[in-house]
């Protein structure tokens, strides 16, 4: 059983805890030194199941870690790891009674790094319960995906899940929630059947389609962070544990005439595949050869995938360099895909959250990603893979990565959840990373590729996604919401009037 900790640096009481050595080692700004002197963080501390942790803890430049390494620069005033409902409600009201920001994490996935920020970060990870019912499944914000599909697989359920391991329902399911079964069952929201959260005034309350019916609205698509801090998700499980993952590689003189069949291989085939194309330059230096991947899932007989894989080998028409595919749970299908298919399920968590962790952080990251309801044109393709290909710079690493949707996530109205692009078949997208973004000009290098590929797809695209939320998006609210953001800011303004719960694209922001 956890016991409650409060980590205070020793010596340190209420109103104590950010001295000046502290400020010099955190790295907080005056104006937090001077908020957190004014507020009794032990006061609150005392009132958490879980911890809370400040700077000057040993534990706190662990505490603030994200996904992104890039956003350790980041230094929250406190961070509190909450362990029930009641915790959350003691962190919002103390927040708003003593004028400190918060931002809400449960993952650390978030691209733009909206899960910290320099006021108090109130941590949902421990918030990871997955209880089943009768129709039903409840699971909790910080539930990573791996751990849900494990602990669901016994019972021959599971949920909506994306492809990475330690993404989180927190932000996944509030944003829509896409993956190689959206083709077949829709988005991960559209199968949410209530939410519990808490609010800007402290309440914590159920949304769904009989109560609080705008909010749960809302809450379907309307991305993390802008309504209140979710504390459990009631969603309708799938019966599908298995799926028959595959993966196939091509060489890379065939990179147009594999896009291009792609393409026509998802918009003529079942709903049962989900796939996604992806070219991969692992180092980007001149000279390197670009990696070709096909990989995905599909939810029925192994014969059918055979049969599918055969099509697209005929539509390239040319034979793939490799093929794998393999009936799985889907656990062990998604570890397979992300890499960490030989590793333990403990093994497959963000190194540094657990003694058996072993995922490597990313470093720093750009992207730009748009929906399509159409295939791209032989033309269009040329010119956004040579985009892609051109311009090579050594040490960063890139791809071009595309994701067939649509199916049966486009037999709902645009207008029904916050989700708006119901009529979108693919998502695509120019990412970079870098492992140590220490060089301005590397920095530079890998935006200006991103914004190139920006520039091409934005003409041809039909909106953008939430979580994939683009490194520079001026048009940001137009291109998440279409015509559901005015809808969204009636629902912002009802349960949020003062804005508590904000970030650089929160809904009802300024700027829009």
């Amino acid at each position: 059983m956890h016991t409650r900790r409060t980590i205070l640096r020793a010596g340190a009481g209420a109103g104590l805890a950010l001295t000046a050595s502290a400020v010099a080692a955190g790295g907080v700004t005056a104006a937090q030194a001077s908020a957190a002197g004014a507020a009794d963080f032990g006061g609150l501390g005392s009132r958490l199941q879980g911890d809370l942790v400040l700077p000057g803890d040993s534990r706190y430049a662990l505490a603030k870690q994200n996904q992104f390494a890039e956003f350790d620069a980041v230094n929250p005033t406190a961070v509190a790891y909450c362990e029930t409902p009641a915790d959350v409600q003691a962190c919002v009201n103390f927040a708003r009674d003593n004028g400190i920001s918060v931002r809400t994490r449960s993952g650390g996935h978030n691209y733009r790094g909206w899960s910290t920020g320099e006021g108090l970060v109130v941590d949902v990870s421990r918030l990871r319960h997955a209880t089943v019912g009768s129709t039903t499944v409840r699971v909790g914000p910080g539930l990573q995906s791996i751990d849900a599909l494990h602990a669901l697989a016994p019972h021959g359920k599971q949920v909506i899940a994306g492809t990475c391991p330690t993404v989180c329902p927190g932000g996944f399911l509030s944003g829509g929630g896409i993956g190689y079964q959206t083709r077949k069952f829709g988005l991960g929201s559209d199968r949410l059947r209530s939410v519990q959260l808490v609010l800007a005034d402290g309440r914590l309350v159920r949304a769904s389609a009989n109560q609080y019916s705008d909010l749960f609205w809302g809450l379907r698509g309307g991305g993390g962070g802008n309504f209140g801090i979710v504390t459990e998700f009631e969603v309708a499980p799938i019966a599908a544990p298995t799926m028959v993952f595959f993966n196939t590689t091509w060489s890379w003189d065939k990179a147009e005439e594999v896009f291009a069949a792609w393409q026509t291989w998802q918009l003529t085939s079942s709903v049962n595949l989900g796939s996604a194309l992806i070219f991969m330059l692992p180092d980007a230096a001149p000279g390197a050869v670009p990696e070709i991947i096909v990989t995905g899932g599909y939810h029925g007989p192994e014969s059918e995938a055979i049969a599918a894989l055969n099509q697209l080998t005929a539509l390239v028409g040319a034979q793939p360099t490799s093929r794998f595919h393999s009936d799985l749970p889907y656990h062990e299908a998604m570890k397979t895909a992300y890499g960490c298919g030989d590793l333990t399920q403990d093994q497959c968590h963000r190194e540094g959250t657990g003694p058996d962790a072993l995922l490597h952080r990313t470093g720093w990251l750009r992207e730009a990603y748009r929906f399509f309801d159409r295939p791209f044109s032989a033309s269009d393709l040329n010119r956004i893979i040579s985009a892609w290909d051109g311009d090579r710079v050594a040490g960063q690493r890139r791809f071009l990565h595309c994701m067939a949707v649509g199916g049966n996530a486009n037999r709902i109205s645009p207008t029904a959840t916050a989700f708006p692009h119901r009529t979108a078949n693919f998502i695509v997208g120019f990412t970079t990373q870098l492992d140590q973004p220490t060089a301005p000009d590397a920095e530079a290098a890998a935006e200006a590729l991103v914004a190139k590929g920006a520039a091409l797809l934005d003409p041809l695209g039909i909106g953008a996604y939430v979580n994939f939320p683009g490194s520079d998006l001026p048009d940001w609210a137009t291109q998440y919401y279409g015509d559901n953001y005015l809808r969204l800011k009636d629902v912002k303004r009802r349960y949020d009037p003062a804005n508590f719960f904000r970030h650089p694209r929160s809904i009802g922001s300024t700027s829009q």
